[in-house]
Parts: C-alpha cells; structure tokens; sequence
C-alpha cells in the first residue's frame, strides 16, 4: 500500500476508539467499513477517512530526502521519551457547525504534548506548495493561524491547537440538535470521565481511497 500522507494522532481507548469508528463507518485500525444508514453515512462523510482520532500532527506529505521507514524508525525513538498526560473531562461540543469529542478545559499539558510532536517531526514534512498556501487561505485566518501556517504547513497548532475527536461534518441547523442528542447517548459512558493520553498513532493516507490506516500505535513513557 502507498501512502500520498502521514499524520500523528491520538487513538483512545479500544471500546471509545470501537464505537467511534462504528459511528463514522470507518476503523483505521482494521482498515475496514462498518454499516452505516444512507443519513448517518452523510452527516459523517467529512471525517470518515481519517477515521476516530484526535489530531496531534496534521497531515503531511512526507519530504523526498525521508523514507517511510525513517519516519516510523524516528516515531519509534520519539515516544517513549514523552510522558503521558491527563487532560480534562470529555464532552460533545458544537464547534462551529460539526460535533465533536472535547474536554471542558484543556491543559497546558496536552497543548504542549500536541506542539512538541508537531516541532519533533517537522523535519518530515514537505514545505507547502503556493497552491497549499491559496487553499488554506480560502478560509479565513488569523494573522497568527497565518504565520502558523506558514511555520508549520497547518494553522491550527501550538497556541491555536483544540483537542478535538470530530464526529460529524458541518450540520444544518435543523439537524445539529438531534444529531447531538444522538451522540450523547451513544458516547455516554465516556462523557464524564478525565482524557488520558497514553500513546500516539502514526497513520498513513492510502492512495487509492484517500482512507488514513494506522501503520504504529504506541505507548509513550518508557
């Protein structure tokens, strides 16, 4: 299989990261679909090829002076010398128009566990094209999401970070209250309860299908 893509996420437990990838019909893990209804297979098809995660490193081309199998080596080195952290407790949160997995408060400890993977590994990505830079800007940016951009080939990292598990794409007005209600239920067991970052995943893009399939998942701390 060839990856277009790497990333580094976090994939949480195997029950949550089981009834997450069921809720968005794709497990990352297996590299498999799961059933989904015509209308949950809509309101999911943004996020279902990444699969259930939280982003750490965004996705990235990798540089033509690596190899894959430099980037899994250094991904090898790199985790255990990162401790785990404990962030703050779970909840489903409107952000924007799309629902997602959050914490009530994020500490500075999952902020700098997210930027210091995201330096580690800068090394690895490929700079950004002039059409990378026009696309990102098509959405409205900060000055400081723009430098960040520029910086580190994604706007949404270091101070700008927001631990985040998506579940959905953008939803109508009309739609995001039940889809929210639904999701409460579904994710109940987990809502509550403190996050605990124990270990990162690295993925790659296929492709043929544009689905991310985790090639490493491993634990942090020695």
């Amino acid at each position: 299989m060839n990856f277009s893509r790497y990333a580094i996420y976090y994939i949480p437990d195997m029950r949550l990261f089981q009834i997450g990838s069921h809720w968005l019909g794709w497990n990352s893990l297996l590299g498999h679909e799961t059933y989904l209804s015509n209308d949950h297979r809509e309101i999911t098809k943004r996020p279902r090829k990444y699969g259930f995660h939280a982003t750490i490193k965004p996705p990235f081309s990798l540089a033509s002076k690596f190899t894959q199998s430099e980037l899994q080596a250094e991904f090898h080195t790199f985790c255990p010398t990162v401790s785990p952290v404990t962030g703050g407790i779970l909840k489903i949160s409107r952000l924007g128009q799309f629902l997602a997995i959050t914490q009530d408060e994020q500490p500075n400890e999952v902020t700098d566990l997210a930027a210091a993977t995201v330096s580690h590994f800068d090394k690895f990505r490929a700079r950004l094209t002039e059409d990378d830079i026009e696309k990102r800007r098509r959405r409205t940016l900060t000055p400081l999401q723009d430098e960040l951009m520029l910086r580190w080939g994604y706007p949404y990292v270091m101070q700008e970070f927001k631990f985040h598990m998506t579940l959905t794409g953008s939803l109508s007005h009309d739609k995001i209250v039940d889809i929210e209600q639904r999701a409460n239920t579904i994710f109940r067991d987990f809502l509550g309860q403190a996050l605990n970052i124990n270990s990162l995943a690295l993925l790659g893009e296929d492709e043929d299908s544009g689905r991310f399939h985790v090639l490493e998942n491993l634990s942090l701390g020695k």
